[in-house]
């Protein structure tokens, strides 16, 4: 029974992401995966743990799909997004085939993990425990929106779970297969995820909580077979055993990097890694002198990576992680951060949780106060991760996604098996709540279908959630598709206009909008505003005339030498350029204003001040005449042009999106896109009105 429920949870994860675009990491995770399997290179993305990414990758590396040049400029700098995109959508291969195949293999690192929430809480409490916990983890929103994307959020959970199992049984009954098994789960958690080294003081306070328990420790090696009373030969024997995880640990880092300790499998002068060695190690007067770094932590990497300890992609990962864990820019409830909220993960726990979970929680831990102490110490590994994991997450300064709290739903489903105990008792009633809450929580799970990134469980109503939660709790990236619906059923609703979060391809999901700024995506490049084709040789008249019919939206402004190669400069046509009254498609990320280092957040009087600067220097290359336009041109040379447009589109959507807060979206597509239909009175008073409107002076 318990197989056959998780082959239904595989199909039906695969299944809600039939219709789902490219989550914003997927398609680097699935990029960098395909290049450790076919070219033995592991520059791509060594932040994200090798294990998931080669998971991800190994269908695609095997299938029949091109992959990007290792000769560009984006290969040479090792930069993920842009060959990612490439990969899916600029190649010819087929991207939804793609993305159907390496979600179908990580759905299987869910499914393991299913297994074993299944297996642990059935030894604990049962098999009617058993069945409470798997019924619990199938069904739940969080799980079946992550478990099959192309990411290392559920292979972390996976294997935080296990080597936590694997440890707590070497703890009682050492062997030389239990030994080794918990060692290689260990060794699994740390080419996960960089978060792994949370494991480390969970293993150590479960030694403590061992020895302080004192019962003899059974070991058998070969046909031997003893027991070990004392605690102090207990705690050698456990120091032995952790040697041992570490040996076996630094082994499969190794292994999964091929036993090389250079990122790059043919490294050259023109190869990069994405950030220099001396960034992430943050170190004094790079180039000049070795300093070191002044955190203890970015201190023995260095040492490890000066004398080649682990592998240098790893090495280089976690680095990169302690770094991005000390800052990033947050949304929660209205509100902008650099450093995080403590309630921040509580909060998305409270209403991102099916509240069905909290009663059968609620059961549990009454069905555990009338429990054995036995039973109860048996549980402490799941109390004491559970601890560990949440005094991390609190305390975290990357509040960006309710993801990350992935590692925890599987210790508490194992907890909610201790309910089943009260089924069978005198009192009949908590059993019919216990057997209510299960039907109830089916039934909510099929009505969400398949929208289970944008679940909230009532506490904030899905179509609100905007003004709560963004990014990964909510708009990822994954509703192209409802926006392509929705513009072919409202088609004189137009023009429409799209501002998208996400690394995926508009056109690819046949969205016909006119981009808008957007953080990833059309923006990789910096924007579309000004395309620069290289011409041939010969032929040049023919080629730009092709151009001009290929491209209706954009103008031909002249041609242009780059060295020895000629390039035909093309600007988008006035009407492209500039916003009229239609609707707006808004990512509710993009809406928020958290995207970007240099404005986000409320409109303020200094960003009011910039973008006036910018409007007016972009005014000459709106005009509707092309003399004015081309001179415009001949001003600045082209970077200095793009760059102009750049920030000029992006504070644009930032002083619009600051007018769209302040009113209710007309709907919303499957939660993560906002829908608003404007006037052209409506984009006078968004981008043209007095400053006073919208902030005190």
């Amino acid at each position: 029974m318990a197989a056959l429920i998780l082959l239904l949870f595989w199909a039906v994860m695969l299944a809600s992401l039939r219709d789902k675009s490219l989550t914003f990491d997927e398609g680097v995770y699935a990029v960098a995966g395909a290049s450790y399997w076919r070219l033995g290179d592991y520059r791509l993305n060594p932040e994200a743990g090798v294990l998931p990414q080669r998971v991800a990758g190994l269908p695609l590396a095997l299938g029949p799909y091109r992959f990007p040049s290792t000769d560009s400029v984006h290969w040479r700098n090792s930069q993920p997004p842009y060959l990612g995109y490439d990969f899916f959508y600029e190649l010819g291969n087929d991207a939804r085939q793609m993305a159907a195949r390496g979600r179908a293999a990580c759905g299987v690192i869910a499914v393991v993990l299913g297994a074993l929430v299944w297996a642990w809480s059935r030894k604990l409490f049962g098999p009617l425990g058993g069945m409470v916990s798997l019924l619990l983890y199938v069904l739940s929103p969080t799980v079946l929106a992550n478990g099959a994307l192309m990411t290392s959020d559920m292979a972390a959970a996976l294997f935080f779970a296990a080597a936590l199992w694997g440890w707590w049984a070497v703890l009682h009954r050492m062997s030389a297969g239990r030994l080794l098994v918990s060692a290689l789960l260990a060794g699994g958690l740390f080419v996960s995820k960089m978060s792994a080294v949370l494991i480390l003081p969970v293993m150590l306070l479960l030694l403590v909580v061992r020895l302080i328990d004192g019962r003899p420790l059974p070991v058998a090696f070969g046909r031997r077979n003893w027991e070990i009373n004392s605690r102090a030969r207990q705690a050698l024997t456990f120091a032995i055993a952790i040697v041992v995880h570490a040996a076996v640990v630094v082994v499969v880092i190794w292994g999964f990097y091929g036993f090389r300790f250079a990122a790059f499998a043919h490294p050259t002068s023109q190869d990069h890694l994405q950030f220099s060695w001396e960034y992430v190690l943050k170190e004094a007067n790079p180039g000049v002198s070795r300093v070191p770094p002044p955190a203890l932590p970015m201190r023995a990497i260095d040492f490890m990576h000066r004398h080649e300890v682990l592998p240098e992609a790893w090495l280089y990962g976690l680095g990169v992680i302690l770094n991005r864990t000390q800052f990033g820019v947050s949304f929660w409830n209205g509100n902008i951060s650099t450093t995080g909220w403590p309630g921040f993960f509580p909060y998305t726990f409270l209403v991102k949780t099916p509240l069905v979970v909290f009663g059968i929680f609620a059961l549990a831990l009454a069905a555990a106060l009338v429990s054995r102490r036995r039973r109860l110490y048996a549980t402490l590994p799941l109390w004491i991760f559970l601890a560990v994991y949440w005094t991390a997450a609190v305390t975290s300064h990357l509040d960006i996604g309710h993801r990350y709290l992935l590692p925890v739903y599987g210790p508490i489903f194992v907890l909610c098996g201790a309910s089943a105990g009260l089924l069978g008792g005198r009192l009949r009633w908590p059993g019919v709540a216990l057997c209510g809450l299960l039907a109830l929580h089916a039934a909510e799970t099929v009505y969400r279908f398949p929208n289970y990134l944008a679940y909230f469980n009532g506490i904030i109503r899905p179509q609100e959630a905007y003004q709560h939660l963004v990014d990964s709790s909510l708009d990822w990236g994954q509703d192209l598709p409802a926006a392509k619906r929705y513009i072919a059923t409202h088609p004189t609703d137009g023009p429409f206009y799209l501002s998208y979060f996400g690394l995926a391809s508009p056109a690819y999901y046949g969205v016909t909008a006119r981009p808008l700024y957007s953080f990833g995506a059309r923006y990789l490049d910096g924007g579309q505003d000004m395309l620069l084709v290289n011409l041939p040789e010969t032929g040049v008249s023919e080629e730009l005339a092709r151009l001009q019919r290929e491209q209706p939206t954009y103008d031909l402004m002249g041609v242009v030498q780059a060295g020895d190669h000629p390039l035909a400069v093309l600007l988008k046509n006035p009407a492209e350029l500039q916003l009229a009254g239609g609707t707006y498609l808004i990512s509710a990320t993009m809406l928020q204003s958290v995207c970007d280092w240099e404005v986000h957040g409320p409109w303020n009087a200094s960003y009011e001040s910039v973008y006036r600067q910018l409007e007016k220097a972009v005014q000459p290359l709106l005009a509707e005449d092309h003399d004015t336009r081309r001179a415009a041109l001949k001003q600045r040379d082209i970077s200095s042009t793009q760059l102009l447009l750049y920030q000029f589109e992006q504070y644009r959507l930032a002083r619009f999106a600051d007018y769209l807060r302040r009113r209710s979206p007309d709907t919303t597509l499957d939660y993560s896109i906002l829908v608003y239909h404007l006037t052209d009175a409506d984009l006078v008073r968004a981008l043209d009105k007095p400053t006073s409107l919208f902030f005190p002076r």
